[in-house]
């Protein structure tokens, strides 16, 4: 649920890029992969957020690649210990297989106002060396303010994920709106 601060916060910025006509915005981007070596990611859980409509964010998860009986034993051991100590997502759960091309789709209809002059923070080199391959049609920009979650306030306490019952340590909802908090208070 959003205060009645929040709704007139996202008007108001709603108002202010109509009214001088921006047509850039800047986007906060993070996920929740199971990872097996430096790059190979299996994203589970991906959030595109706005900075000018917190409201409505763009959520994402999605199925696996493979069936858990397709994993070689290393691959599944790594998993299991990432579902059940780290971000606490089973491997099977998700709504559709990701597709890079649909994400991409996705993202251009929802957000129309991407443009070459839009920036997308995203926080942690891998992070962002991984979307910047898998994502190419966005600007992709480390987060520049800080290196770790840690170094920043968590999102505020009002807000919860709303689209799974999940730590707030590794909640990729909930990390972007983190970021977009401390971002507004620089």
């Amino acid at each position: 649920m959003h205060s009645l601060v929040d709704i007139h916060k996202q008007l108001k910025r709603d108002d202010h890029r109509k009214d001088n006509g921006d047509m850039s915005t800047t986007l906060f981007i993070d996920f929740e992969a199971f990872q097996h070596g430096e790059e190979d990611f299996q994203i589970k859980e991906l959030c595109i957020l706005d900075a000018a409509a917190p409201l409505k964010p763009l959520y994402f998860m999605f199925k696996p690649s493979l069936p858990w009986d397709a994993l070689n034993r290393d691959q599944k051991r790594t998993y299991a210990y990432q579902e059940h100590h780290v971000h606490h997502l089973s491997w099977n759960e998700g709504f559709r297989r990701y597709c890079r091309n649909c994400v991409a789709k996705q993202i251009e209809r929802v957000f129309p106002l991407v443009t070459v002059n839009s920036i997308c923070y995203v926080l942690g080199k891998q992070k962002v060396e991984y979307l910047q391959r898998e994502l190419p049609m966005l600007n992709i920009s480390e987060y520049e303010h800080a290196t770790s979650y840690n170094e920043i306030p968590p999102a505020p306490a009002h807000l919860t994920c709303y689209y799974r019952n999940h730590s707030r340590k590794h909640c990729a909802v909930l990390k972007c709106y983190q970021l977009l908090s401390h971002y507004e208070s620089l």
